[in-house]
């Protein structure tokens, strides 16, 4: 009996994602941070705007990247993954309206870069916020199942 439990164990650890639920939202992640690396050298940008695209953009695509690969794997993302990207998107919204065009270190030498980060800011934080709630509730799952 002690034998079928520890078997039972097993299965439950080792698939706790079998649907891979959750991998569309960590490649549209990453897709955003590719999206904003390209962009940095499309528009006309000064040149804090463009290293903070860089930036940002290579974080969501590593954090983008990492949870796709766990999820792929059937693995549940990673919380930590998701919120950053969710943070990392509400500083896109609001970095162009912090500095603003006064300040001179983020003054966009075109509204497109602008536009571009608050809308790109504004689908970074909806699809983190989701994917952070979305393995909290498979991680939930994974606990009764196991327990």
């Amino acid at each position: 009996m002690a034998g079928e439990t520890r078997e039972h164990e097993v299965d439950t650890e080792y698939n706790p994602n079998p649907s891979e639920s959750g991998k569309w939202l960590s490649a549209v992640i990453a897709l955003l941070g590719a999206w904003l690396i390209v962009e940095a050298f499309l528009f006309d940008l000064v040149a804090s705007q463009f290293w903070n695209d860089i930036i940002v953009g290579a974080l969501l695509l590593i954090v983008g990247g990492y949870n796709y690969s766990r999820r792929a794997s059937e693995r549940v993302g990673s919380m930590s993954a998701a919120v950053l990207a969710a943070l990392v998107g509400l500083w896109l919204i609001a970095a162009p309206f912090i500095f603003g065009a006064d300040f001179g270190l983020t003054e966009t030498a075109n509204p497109l870069g602008f536009w571009n980060d608050i809308v790109v800011g504004l689908i970074a934080f909806v699809l983190g916020a989701y994917s952070a709630y979305e393995v909290r509730d498979q991680r939930e799952e994974v606990r009764e199942v196991a327990g």
